[in-house]
């Protein structure tokens, strides 16, 4: 049913323009949504909307779970910044093209064909492209869109920017280059998303927000119009996140996991949100923490959609395979290369500890020559054994006569032995063989992991990243590696697994079936 007008006598006039002042105020009583149930209801912020609202900054980013209504709040503040400030331009950037149709036709145009008569008379519509584009009469303006790149914006907001990453990355490069740099000096920002694994950039602006906002609490920073603020959001802030627990048991690992919810973070759970949770966990699966988080820290554990090796690392977290690895004196250090020159060089170090393969250190850099790599491995004061260099490593690109292969420049510059690898042709059997030695491997938490903190990148992060290349066209996987930073650490794995010999995994006599049987394998 429409909304009901505003009285506008000339008695009430005064007290209707005071009121249109207060935001708070039109954003209780002017707009009208559907909700979550599908009835036409009045938007009122709701209770996460309201914590969001109150702690509002110029640059907001937000870490959520599902169904806080960001999105909603997003749209109704475009129109209301649009009908309420003269010459404003609002942008609002979604990661499909079906969400970017349902928010300008479901949301932006809904709400506004509700308005009071004499609000829409006074502020009109002079173009509409279904297109995602808006202009009214007071100059104002609303595009909502997959990018945006021309023009300046005095208020974005970037919908599901840590999916728009994963999935597309190039589309999320373009907000980067594109919309970020479309924004006034005291333009409204705000990026939200639900946590799509420690990879993109949406991971690394949570991390040095949430980073700041630790500073800012101790005092010892501040929080300038330029700065992202931080906000989490999670299921338990939605009072509709709760059921009748009659009948609904508690596995004693979801104990475990409230219990510490409760000692560890100070998040007291209702016996009726218990059961919610582990109703809807039941349904989400390995995705309940991603989808919806109890804590910031949880949000980015779930594994990568896509990921070649989730099964596998998520078994080796379980068991404890990522810890602190001693340096064993003695055992020799064996290392495994992924090279390039413009792209980065990836280098593992190995030691063979028992019947597990510890990795205790992890190093990548790009655009050196060999003299850059070996004083790194010199500087490291390991006893090495043997450098494991892809079929590459033929290549004289390091040689300053043009004559020596990268493998005799390096075998020149340090100790050890410096072995090629065979070529594999089909990749899907090296990620095979790669999948099998993570079940022998252990993998140093500090060296290997992420370097430096919060950015996402390293050698156990590059394992962890290394997924499908997605097809946006289709919306489908392709068959292939995505090649993005992540596969080089990846692919200096896989000389490891191809080359080091794992109990009939990868030993000679497999190597020779496989190259009698798909003649997969090229001496390099």
């Amino acid at each position: 049913m429409p909304p009901p007008e505003i009285d506008d006598e000339a008695a009430d006039r005064e007290r209707l323009k005071a009121l249109l002042r207060d935001r708070g105020w039109r954003l209780s009583h002017l707009y009208w949504i559907t909700d979550k149930w599908g009835k036409v209801v009045r938007f009122v912020p709701n209770a996460v909307q309201e914590l969001f609202l109150a702690g509002f900054h110029n640059r907001n980013i937000v870490l959520k779970s599902r169904q806080h209504g960001i999105t909603t709040l997003a749209a109704i503040l475009a129109l209301d910044t649009a009908i309420f400030r003269r010459h404003t331009t609002c942008g609002l950037v979604m990661h499909k093209k079906e969400d970017a149709d349902k928010v300008f036709s479901g949301k932006i145009l809904f709400a506004y064909e509700r308005l009071p008569d004499w609000l829409r008379q006074t502020v009109r519509i002079v173009r509409r492209d279904m297109n995602g584009e808006l202009e009214f009469s007071n100059g104002s303006k609303i595009y909502v869109s997959l990018s945006h790149r021309s023009g300046t914006l005095q208020f974005l907001h970037v919908s599901e920017y840590g999916p728009m990453g994963a999935f597309y990355p190039l589309r999320a490069q373009e907000v980067k280059t594109g919309a970020l740099n479309t924004l006034a000096p005291d333009s409204i920002v705000t990026i939200e998303s639900t946590a799509h694994g420690r990879i993109g950039d949406y991971y690394q602006m949570c991390q040095r927000a949430m980073q700041l906002s630790k500073m800012v609490a101790a005092g010892t920073a501040l929080l300038t119009k330029m700065d992202y603020k931080f906000h989490f959001f999670a299921w338990w802030q939605d009072h509709v996140n709760a059921i009748d627990p009659t009948g609904v048991p508690l596995a004693p690992d979801l104990v475990d996991y409230f219990t510490k919810l409760s000692d560890e973070d100070g998040i007291a759970l209702a016996p009726a949100q218990k059961a919610w949770y582990a109703k809807k966990s039941e349904e989400q699966g390995d995705k309940m923490k991603q989808e919806h988080p109890s804590t910031p820290e949880e949000a980015f554990e779930q594994a990568i959609e896509g990921a070649y090796f989730a099964r596998e690392l998520g078994k080796l977290i379980k068991s404890g395979r990522l810890c602190d690895l001693p340096i064993i004196p003695g055992v020799p250090v064996n290392t495994f290369w992924d090279i390039g020159m413009s792209d980065t060089t990836s280098i593992w170090f190995h030691q063979a500890v028992g019947p597990w393969h510890h990795f205790i250190d992890f190093y990548e850099m790009s655009g050196e020559q060999a003299e850059h790599y070996a004083r790194v491995l010199l500087a490291r004061g390991y006893v090495y054994g043997k450098h494991f260099l892809p079929h590459d490593g033929v290549n004289t690109d390091w040689s300053s006569t043009g004559n020596l292969t990268r493998a005799q420049v390096l075998q020149k510059l340090l100790p050890g032995t410096v072995e090629l690898v065979e070529r594999i042709d089909v990749k899907q059997d090296a990620i095979d063989m790669a999948r099998q030695a993570l079940a022998r491997s252990r993998f140093d938490r500090v060296r290997c992991g992420e370097n430096p903190p919060g950015s996402g990148r390293g050698g156990f992060p590059a394992l962890q990243a290394y997924r499908k290349a997605w097809n946006d066209k289709l919306d489908v996987w392709h068959d292939y590696p995505l090649h993005d930073w992540a596969s080089n650490g990846a692919d200096a794995y896989m000389q490891f697994a191809q080359s080091y010999p794992m109990n009939g995994v990868n030993d000679q006599g497999t190597r020779a079936k496989r190259r009698e049987k798909r003649g997969s394998w090229k001496s390099a």
